[in-house]
């Protein structure tokens, strides 16, 4: 999703317009799915930026969940799991394992100069094991 994400200190307008904007590009990106799922899920997020930014990674999950709750599980208790990573981009950048889709979106958003928000659910992990 384009733009940077809003922190859970933001003025509530504009966490609930970042909330918008979240459901927004996920039921977009999800319209072939049935419905958000009732399973527990994991959660990778990673802020892609460009240039500086003050924002911690502690806030940013958040607004962010509160946008997917309804849209990718049907309550945020079933996350039972958050990776989040803030990842300055720029020329040359080279991930690997990165989906298509990711690729695709690094490109376009580098591009036009805009910062964004990579986030893919997974089933939760295995909770007798310890990473």
């Amino acid at each position: 999703m384009a733009g940077a994400p809003r922190s859970a200190n933001a003025n509530p307008r504009s966490r609930r317009r970042w909330r918008e904007r979240v459901s927004r590009a996920a039921r977009e990106r999800l319209q072939d799915e049935s419905g958000p799922t009732n399973q527990d899920i994991s959660v990778l997020i990673i802020y892609f930026y460009q240039g500086e930014t003050t924002l911690d990674v502690d806030n940013i999950a958040k607004s962010l969940l509160d946008g997917l709750k309804g849209v990718l599980f049907r309550d945020d208790q079933q996350v039972s799991e958050i990776l989040i990573r803030k990842s300055r981009f720029s020329a040359g950048l080279s991930l690997t394992g990165a989906s298509l889709y990711l690729l695709d979106a690094i490109e376009r958003m580098s591009q036009a100069g805009s910062d964004f928000v990579y986030v893919r659910a997974d089933p939760a992990p295995d909770h007798s094991r310890i990473p």
